[in-house]
């Protein structure tokens, strides 16, 4: 018996904005494991966060378009099959 998780499912994802000197903002996507996935660095903290954001966004839209793991594939299928 397979039982996941919505965390085994699901990869999650952080935005960390840091000051670094004066009038630098560093910004990056951590995945759950904290390890950096996209990193940056602005001007203002809003052109940071909205950088973040945005590369969230495109990593998200990326990974909706990848195919599923071979061991995914059936659980969807079960799922589908009994709605």
């Amino acid at each position: 018996m397979n039982v996941e998780t919505d965390e085994d499912r699901y990869a999650g994802y952080d935005i960390v904005l840091k000051q670094r000197g004066r009038g630098r903002w560093k910004w990056a996507v951590c995945g759950a494991d904290g390890e950096a996935v996209m990193s940056g660095s602005e001007c203002s903290r809003a052109t940071a966060r909205y950088k973040a954001e945005r590369a969230l966004f495109l990593l998200l839209c990326a990974s909706a378009t990848r195919p599923l793991p071979a061991g995914c594939r059936s659980a969807v299928t079960r799922q589908r099959r009994s709605i």
